[in-house]
């Protein structure tokens, strides 16, 4: 796990919750995006929808690797679009949570 000191002390703020990390989300074997479609809702609304998707009522953290595109495909969650550019971000991490 990538989780940080601080990121361990906030988290205890959640100690009566249940929080869930995602390394690396993938769509149907592929890398999400950080954007539901192209452009747009990108990083906090992406990492919710997924969440969402997931059970849980939201994202509360998320890192970014930026350019993995150039070397992997990118999925948008939402509109389902692919993207194999440097210009393409993905999540390498998601964690959600539900109280």
């Amino acid at each position: 796990m990538k989780l940080s000191i601080f990121f361990v002390l906030f988290i205890s703020a959640y100690s009566y919750a249940d929080v869930k990390e995602y390394d690396e989300p993938r769509i149907r074997g592929i890398l999400m995006d950080r954007c539901l479609s192209w452009g747009a809702e990108c990083e906090l609304p992406a990492a919710t929808q997924w969440c969402l998707e997931k059970g849980y009522s939201k994202a509360i953290y998320w890192e970014i690797e930026s350019g993995a595109g150039e070397s992997k495909m990118t999925r948008m969650l939402k509109s389902d679009q692919l993207c194999k550019s440097k210009k393409c971000d993905a999540f390498s991490t998601i964690v959600c949570y539900r109280r």
